[in-house]
């Protein structure tokens, strides 16, 4: 197996950090200081910063520098919007060629979510579920911008949700592991378009 390049390393590093909140909306993203933290040159920490760009988890500011996004309520809103048109279709796709690898991968995300004791973990479980569900459609494309737009639902949910998460089972979550293993996209999609429209 090919090694991760370097710069995705870090790129992953930043966004999973940048979705927690440990960055602030329009924080610098300095490329000495993170050169020198991941003891490296300015090469891979240049590529990683043009990847947070493209995840939409950071934008070049001219004369600025790569900033933290700032996300408008309208912003908000085309997020949710386009997560509504996406998913409920992917997990339809998904359901006809979802395997027991994948039911066994989304029944485990299923249940760390619902066994979450603090809002970090059990967003990131969320999250993976989320993915999860739509994996198994096998559309590259679809699958990088469900999950940009995930990470970005993620890092909103932190930023203004997060201190009233309360632990509880997802009765959805349930509903569309089920639909799933009966290979019945339709009642996944139904699910996961209800629940999307709840958040």
């Amino acid at each position: 197996m090919a090694e991760t390049p370097l710069s995705h390393q870090i790129a992953q590093t930043l966004a999973e950090e940048i979705i927690r909140s440990d960055y602030q909306p329009g924080d610098r993203l300095a490329q000495d200081h993170i050169a020198k933290r991941f003891e490296c040159s300015h090469v891979p920490v240049r590529e990683a910063l043009g990847q947070l760009v493209t995840m939409e988890l950071a934008e070049a500011v001219p004369r600025r520098g790569v900033r933290v996004v700032r996300l408008s309520q309208d912003d908000i809103r085309d997020i949710r919007d386009m997560r509504l048109a996406l998913e409920p279709f992917a997990v339809s796709l998904a359901a006809k060629k979802v395997t027991p690898e994948h039911l066994a991968k989304i029944e485990e995300l299923r249940i760390a979510c619902d066994r979450a004791q603090d809002a970090v973990s059990w967003e990131r479980a969320n999250r993976d579920f989320h993915l999860a569900i739509l994996r198994p459609c096998g559309r590259k494309r679809l699958l990088k911008t469900a999950e940009n737009l995930q990470n970005l639902s993620a890092w909103h949910f932190h930023v203004k949700w997060s201190r009233g998460w309360r632990r509880k089972s997802d009765p959805d979550h349930l509903a569309i592991v089920l639909a799933l293993k009966k290979a019945d996209g339709a009642t996944a999609s139904a699910v996961l378009k209800r629940h999307l429209s709840r958040g």
